[in-house]
């Protein structure tokens, strides 16, 4: 018995389609292939290519916001900073099509891209918020931390590194740098906060 096909599937299907094959493959003909369907199916449930760009990029920051919150939660300081870290290029290696598909999918002016991009950052900010930095401090480390991470898994996931490089050893140094520029302007722990992230 044929499975039907939802919204749902179509989604699942074509995140595991750019996942295995890259952004490009995202084409309807192919995806109904895959969901052993006419391409006309797919029109009853999606609006087009665009619809399912968007809802990709969607999905992938909702899964790299979940990733990074679970990682992150009651740690403090460095460790919270490497376990996001640590999260982070999991995802991009679990996920490479997925999340290469949120720089090709503008944010604005959707509200949903907008909020799940609030949750990824909340994440981070949370996370800073552990080492009791000034306001202006803090925006600034995190969005260090946030560039630094999206830039290397970019790179990574293209092999877009020097011939010899180890990706491993420049990530680790990478990561050391992060946490020690947090420290470098680091401002007076405000109370007895120890910087868990809840």
């Amino acid at each position: 018995m044929r499975i039907p096909v939802t919204r749902e599937r179509i989604i699942t299907a074509a995140a595991e389609l750019v996942d295995s094959h890259g952004p490009d493959a995202l084409i309807l003909s192919r995806l109904a292939d895959t969901l052993d369907v006419r391409q006309s199916a797919l029109y009853k449930h999606v609006d087009g290519v665009d619809d399912v760009q968007h809802q990709l990029s969607l999905l992938a920051r909702q899964l790299l916001a979940e990733d990074l919150r679970a990682a992150a939660v009651g740690l403090a300081k460095d460790d919270a900073v490497i376990a996001l870290a640590d999260a982070w290029r999991s995802f991009v290696r679990s996920h490479p099509g997925l999340y290469a598909i949120t720089d090709r999918y503008p944010t604005a002016p959707h509200a949903d891209l907008v909020a799940a991009v609030g949750e990824v950052v909340d994440v981070i900010d949370r996370v800073i918020a552990g080492y009791g930095l000034s306001a202006d401090d803090s925006e600034q480390a995190a969005w260090s931390l946030r560039s630094a991470l999206h830039g290397f898994c970019v790179l990574e996931a293209q092999e877009g590194y020097p011939a010899g490089a180890n990706p491993d050893r420049v990530y680790r140094r990478l990561v050391e740098l992060l946490c020690a520029g947090v420290i470098g302007i680091l401002a007076p722990a405000q109370g007895d906060n120890d910087g868990t992230v809840d």
